[in-house]
């Protein structure tokens, strides 16, 4: 088995190298000695469509600058289902409609993200280890609307349950319920399945907490205290996380639900790490504790833990790739 040379990773805040003081999973499986350029995409509140969106763009654009399918390494950590996102190339009419992340002043944003098109910033371009003097390409994965293949129009907006910008406000209200969140999150990881099994190209998949296929939508009103989004969604809105309707429970729905389990069973899973989800085991496998009980973002030794005990034992089984290329 020929072993991989170019390290493609995607994800949300749990796959962002680095995130904050935190080396995640994919700056660790770097020490993989045959990998020699990388590019993490992983961001932080990304959903599913646009780790997919990212991953499937880095992967064609490894092959169209003459990286071999044999050469490449894709892994990609899932997000929580209720995560969506919108597509809009008018940046001005938007941008005072979503939460940006970094910065609500346009100008600013444009300073900060459009003036680094020329130098490739934004796709990331690959960054090759070997190559001491270049600065890696961060800046690219803190931003809302995010940056894909148009360097000068960033067109990929995040939305989340937990914001309360227009943009997200206007979306849930109308066009989410539990199910449908559910429907394309197994369509993401289909068609990013079918394509990389498609190219021959070796990858890993694995679930980053309970909620990959668990809808954590808003709380209906009456959940009261600490329930910021109270009044903010009609009653009637089919995104309210309705327990007489729908608990987080959902395992019963997947297996009968004839408009999710086709495609929930059709997603490979000897293609997922064997574990559950990478926050379950960080708690109670991993011997090092959360840096913070108040923050469920795993710590760089659990991550370290995780790619040691679980990713390199998962690709030499699967793909005998071997830790130290012996």
């Amino acid at each position: 088995m020929t072993q991989p040379k170019v390290l493609i990773t995607g994800g949300c805040s749990y796959s962002q190298a680095p995130i904050g003081g935190t080396d995640t999973w994919p700056l660790h499986l770097e020490k993989l000695n045959s990998i020699r350029y990388i590019a993490h995409t992983g961001q932080g509140a990304a959903g599913n469509q646009l780790i997919s969106r990212k991953v499937i763009s880095k992967v064609m654009e490894a092959l169209e600058m003459g990286y071999k399918t044999e050469d490449l390494l894709v892994g990609v950590m899932w997000s929580g289902c209720d995560r969506q996102s919108h597509f809009s190339p008018n940046l001005e009419y938007n941008f005072s409609k979503t939460n940006s992340l970094l910065t609500s002043d346009l100008a600013e944003f444009k300073e900060l993200h459009l003036a680094d098109s020329k130098n490739d910033l934004p796709t990331p371009p690959f960054y090759d280890l070997q190559n001491t003097n270049l600065k890696r390409p961060y800046l690219f994965n803190m931003s809302n609307p995010v940056m894909l293949r148009n360097k000068e129009r960033p067109s990929h907006y995040i939305m989340n349950t937990h914001w309360d910008d227009e943009l997200t406000l206007t979306y849930f209200e109308h066009f989410v319920s539990p199910q449908k969140a559910i429907i394309e999150t197994c369509e993401h990881i289909l068609r990013t399945q079918w394509f990389l099994k498609d190219k021959g190209i070796k990858y890993f998949f694995t679930e980053y907490d309970h909620d990959v296929f668990h809808y954590m939508g808003p709380l209906p009103e009456s959940a009261g205290g600490g329930n910021r989004f109270a009044g903010k969604y009609s009653k009637d809105s089919e995104c309210i996380q309705n327990p007489d309707t729908y608990t987080r429970e959902m395992e019963s729905q997947h297996l009968t639900d004839p408009e999710i389990n086709y495609l929930y069973n059709a997603i490979d899973r000897d293609y997922f790490l064997p574990i559950k989800h990478m926050q379950t085991w960080a708690i109670n496998v991993s011997k090092h504790e959360h840096p913070d009980n108040k923050d469920p973002h795993p710590g760089t030794e659990q991550h370290k833990d995780f790619t040691e005990q679980i990713i390199f034992p998962f690709l030499l089984a699967k793909y005998n790739i071997d830790l130290y290329n012996v």
